[in-house]
């Protein structure tokens, strides 16, 4: 039986995906695929996640789809099929209710720069390599990254990326805010635990929301980004977690939120 290449782990509120494949960069089959979108629905699935980690083994977080699988396909609509499979799955991790946290521990490009980009936050390494790439291998960008990158860096240095296909060092990548931050190898693993412990002690629904509402902010005017807060709000001001929240600030003391 061959060896797991996705792992799924849970550590109090916090799930974890790790992308197991070093000796191809982190490169994704069809089959890897599937058990990645398997385990990111588990998480989603699970009321006690909070925060989910997505990283790589070694050198790399992940280098996308195996070119080498897609070079064997003949039929074109099993290269559809894979395209649409990725795309499933990388759009299910954009629109998971949970915060996600890209762990760039390595080189990414292709496809595993673009599942980045669907993640909530971004770590990096320092000695980390970040790009698009597509170009050089006559694609284009794609699973929205056009649009995810433009958000995130501006039209202007989104094209200059997309078009070049060039790589950026991780500090260069943090000073555009295409990643969070970078960070000294050796600081890299607790600074993704930290951030990850942080986010999920805050309430959970009212993380939640708040990721939703970005997500539909892009889509809608200012006043009715207004009314969306303003119901949001409500909604978490009605909840048991919000007397949690304002008698644990009072106190000064931890919370314990109970999700409802």
């Amino acid at each position: 039986m061959a060896e797991k290449q996705i792992h799924y782990a849970k550590d109090g509120h916090i799930a974890r995906i790790t992308i197991d494949r070093p000796e191809a960069l982190n490169a994704m089959t069809g089959d890897m695929i599937r058990e990645f979108r398997a385990a990111a629905e588990e998480a989603e699935r699970d009321p006690n996640v909070r925060v989910v980690i997505l990283s790589g083994v070694g050198d790399a977080f992940c280098a996308g789809y195996d070119i080498r699988e897609f070079q064997a396909m003949k039929d074109l609509n099993g290269i559809w099929e894979v395209g649409m499979l990725m795309t499933g799955t990388w759009s299910f991790v954009r629109k998971m209710s949970k915060p996600t946290i890209a762990a760039i521990g390595g080189s990414t490009a292709g496809g595993g720069f673009e599942l980045s980009l669907c993640c909530d936050l971004r770590i990096a390494k320092k000695s980390a390599k970040i790009g698009s790439c597509e170009v050089r291998m006559h694609q284009p960008t794609t699973n929205a990254s056009s649009q995810l990158l433009a958000r995130l860096i501006g039209e202007s240095k989104a094209k200059e990326l997309a078009l070049t296909g060039d790589v950026w060092d991780a500090e260069t990548a943090a000073q555009f805010g295409l990643v969070n931050v970078a960070v000294d190898d050796e600081a890299f693993e607790q600074t993704v635990k930290e951030w990850a412990e942080r986010i999920a002690s805050r309430s959970p629904v009212a993380v939640s929301i708040t990721k939703s509402l970005f997500e539909s902010l892009r889509l809608v005017s200012a006043d009715t980004a207004s009314s969306l807060e303003e119901e949001a709000a409500i909604k978490c001001y009605l909840m048991d977690d919000m007397k949690e929240g304002f008698d644990a600030f009072l106190n000064k003391r931890p919370p314990v939120w109970k999700g409802q």
